[in-house]
């Protein structure tokens, strides 16, 4: 910690995400980077076999397979929650996980509220409260 830090705008943390995701759904040690970017970096067009290794990754496909769809099966909780207006559009990938778990017939909890994906301090109160009854169980 350096006391000289301030805080960062959203902007800032936008720009780690690329970087940050593809060390985690491609990485690559080979690369001068560590990984691969799911797009080529001077075009921005995709790069398939990239794009790939992160679609391995993505929960709406994972839920296609057994060992997947076991595990959430025995969660005390599978709590899904996102805000209608959120920045990076994640409101729609938890509707098809959401639909897909209904689907399923896992049991889940799905709700949206007014708001985005930053300064949701304001559904502590729901989440925490919800996650604390189910370990209660």
């Amino acid at each position: 910690f350096s006391p000289k830090m301030h805080p960062k705008p959203p902007a800032f943390f936008d720009l780690l995400h690329i970087p940050a995701m593809s060390a985690c759904y491609s990485p690559n040690p080979n690369s001068a980077t560590g990984f691969d970017l799911p797009v080529e970096f001077y075009t921005g067009r995709r790069r398939p076999e990239v794009w790939q290794r992160w679609l391995a990754w993505d929960p709406v496909n994972l839920l296609d397979t057994p060992a997947h769809q076991s595990a959430l099966r025995h969660m005390k909780l599978l709590y899904l929650d996102c805000g209608r207006f959120d920045e990076y559009a994640l409101q729609y990938g938890a509707r098809i996980f959401s639909q897909k778990l209904t689907a399923l017939g896992i049991a889940h909890h799905h709700e949206e509220f007014d708001g985005g994906h930053r300064h949701t301090q304001h559904r502590y109160d729901v989440s925490l409260a919800a996650i604390s009854a189910a370990f209660a169980d």
